[in-house]
């Protein structure tokens, strides 16, 4: 039982909501922030309900006065944030030459913006505790896909700044990890024509896709005190399909 303050954004469904949980259930008291007010409400009393320690906030994670507004609400009901899991994403698919610089921005915005601007909202009382745990989540998507340049690059930028913060946060034990999913039961899988959800589960070595509380496992291992010396890695839950390739 660990008792920290754990904020996870995109919380409200998928592998954001099946790391809340888990964090709850640990003992963590758990801000979920999503932009999708009504689910993540639900979902935050219903870890009440379990008996958990639960929150929800409103966050739109591109723009630093949303950050501003949760980060506060969170602040006020259970003190400075020590854990946060920066898991909020969208994809906008399309080639290259019929990509919108909406399409780019979009992705670009939420999926790396908002890992950067979450990580300055924290970063400070972590400092000041002397202790802070930052899991970024990046994509099997970070080693290229035919139709994600935005979503590609958003994923690989993950690993940098991950890495970077890691440095950064050394000094004042803030350890700082990602984690690269592969093709996991969410709902943005649900997105993906049938025919290429077959393809890719034809290739998979495990036969199945992963669950949201499979990569949960990692999330909340590398945002533990029993992770006391891993820091500024990417690791991979892929299920060994991309070994070799």
């Amino acid at each position: 039982m660990q008792g920290h303050i754990s904020l996870v954004t995109g919380a409200a469904s998928g592998i954001g909501l099946a790391t809340a949980r888990q964090m709850s259930r640990r003992g963590d008291a758990v801000i979920l922030a999503d932009i999708n007010a009504k689910v993540g409400e639900a979902e935050a009393k219903a870890i009440r309900d379990a008996g958990g320690d639960a929150m929800f906030v409103e966050l739109d994670v591109a723009k630093r006065d949303s950050w501003t507004n949760a980060y506060a609400l969170a602040e006020k009901a259970f003190g400075p944030v020590d854990i946060l899991v920066n898991n909020a994403g969208i994809i906008r698919d399309r080639s290259l030459l019929k990509m919108t610089d909406e399409e780019w921005n979009l992705v670009i915005d939420v999926c790396l913006r908002g890992a950067w601007l979450g990580s300055q909202m924290v970063f400070p009382g972590m400092k000041a505790k002397n202790w802070g745990r930052i899991v970024n989540i990046s994509s099997s998507a970070h080693r290229g896909g035919f139709g994600q340049a935005n979503y590609s690059s958003a994923k690989a930028g993950i690993v940098g700044l991950t890495r970077t913060l890691a440095i950064e946060g050394a000094k004042n034990k803030i350890v700082v990890n990602a984690v690269a999913p592969h093709n996991v039961n969410t709902p943005i899988l649900e997105t993906v024509p049938e025919v290429d959800k077959a393809a890719w589960l034809a290739k998979s070595r495990f036969g199945r896709f992963a669950e949201p509380e499979e990569v949960a496992e990692v999330i909340c291992f590398l945002a533990s005190e029993q992770n006391t010396f891993v820091s500024g890695q990417l690791i991979e839950a892929d299920g060994a399909d991309l070994l070799g390739t």
